[in-house]
């Protein structure tokens, strides 16, 4: 891929998946500074604990299997983290230490390590430029479809690829994204965390957080750039792929934005926000085309948050439903609205300061249920 000519991948078979390639390896002709953002899910997969145990800020290679969430299997899963870790290290001539390894899928089962070995082989030994589209097929579970995205803005190029469709709440979860930035810069940590918050942590389809997801940001090239510059590219690179992600709920038909705008802080916005978009009621109704702003209110005043009704405005779209008092907009339009868009706009303004925060989810469907209903059977 061009702007990236310095990473090549190579995906194998291990049997995890019912079908398809379900082991990657992405290989940096040199090590390179990254960054790893891991979930704060107090039960963590044993993939997860070994790469934050030996992750020290610099990669090589990474690996990742899906199918299978190598999480709560016991001390084994960490001999395996580290079996897959000292194979592609083997393979490849690299350092153990400079290589990460990562997991999703179902949880509670162990590694078919000896397939697992044999799909690292493969995939180490037919390493080719990097393919976004193949690396998110590779890495997917129960997506319905590929999560890519790339930029290229004033000489800089940003791309990335991301996997993730249900169990996703802030603090990421069940979702892996890996990017890619053509440029280095010492404050590469600092913008992974500032964008994180603003999109994978900024996410929620059904409130539920898992024990593997991580977020990946790894610098392929020495050039230099302005600190802006990157922190917009990499703030557009993952929202998109965050978005991607919700619109991916499982049986999701849309995504819905909640921003909560002219807040007295940050802080205050995002909760409200959350609560919000977190509303199993609220899904539900944009689902069923519902403008149903007293779900919205009830959903505000739910937190720990106080909000003042004598303030409150309330928009879907740009139909205002609620100004201190209910309001009747025009319903075919509104209903046009809800029934055309594929992203729902939800804005709540506090009048009261001038902070705000977006927080984006998906629609609850009939079929989120019954997918998860047989997940593991």
């Amino acid at each position: 891929m061009e702007g990236f000519e310095s990473v090549l991948m190579g995906v194998g078979y291990a049997g995890l998946k019912q079908a398809g390639n379900d082991i990657l390896v992405v290989y940096l002709k040199d090590s390179r500074p990254a960054s790893i953002l891991f979930t704060k899910n107090y039960v963590k997969s044993e993939s997860v604990l070994y790469t934050m145990q030996n992750f020290s800020g610099v990669l090589r290679a990474l690996v990742v299997n899906s199918g299978n969430a190598n999480c709560a299997v016991g001390s084994i899963g960490f001999e395996h983290a580290e079996m897959m870790a000292k194979r592609v290290a083997k393979n490849l001539g690299i350092s153990q230490s400079e290589v990460a390894v990562f997991s999703t899928g179902i949880i509670g089962k162990p590694l078919d390590i000896d397939g697992v070995l044999r799909g690292i082989d493969s995939a180490c030994f037919s390493l080719k430029p990097l393919d976004l589209k193949l690396a998110s097929e590779t890495i997917s579970t129960t997506d319905r479809f590929p999560k890519l995205h790339a930029i290229f803005r004033n000489g800089i190029y940003a791309c990335g690829f991301a996997k993730g469709a249900g169990m996703i709440h802030p603090n990421m979860a069940t979702m892996l994204a890996f990017m890619f930035l053509d440029a280095e810069t010492n404050k590469l940590r600092e913008i992974h965390e500032i964008t994180n918050e603003e999109s994978f942590n900024s996410i929620t389809v059904d409130g539920c957080t898992s024990t593997n997801d991580c977020s990946v940001l790894i610098s392929t090239s020495s050039k230099s750039a302005d600190d802006n510059l990157l922190t917009e590219l990499i703030r557009e690179l993952s929202l998109s792929l965050a978005k991607m992600i919700v619109l991916d709920g499982e049986g999701a038909t849309k995504i819905i934005k909640v921003s909560v705008i002219n807040a007295s802080s940050k802080q205050r916005a995002r909760a409200l926000a959350s609560l919000v978009a977190n509303s199993n009621l609220v899904k539900a109704a944009i689902y069923g085309l519902d403008p149903n702003w007293g779900r919205i209110i009830a959903a505000l005043g739910s937190g720990s948050e106080r909000v003042d009704i004598n303030k409150l405005s309330i928009k879907i779209g740009s139909h205002t439903v609620f100004d201190q008092k209910p309001l009747t907009p025009d319903s075919e339009m509104l209903l046009s609205y809800l029934k055309f868009n594929k992203e729902v706009l939800i804005l709540i303004d506090l009048k009261e300061g001038n902070s705000e925060w977006s927080f984006y989810s998906s629609d609850l469907t009939p079929e989120y249920v019954n997918l998860n209903a047989r997940y593991s059977t």
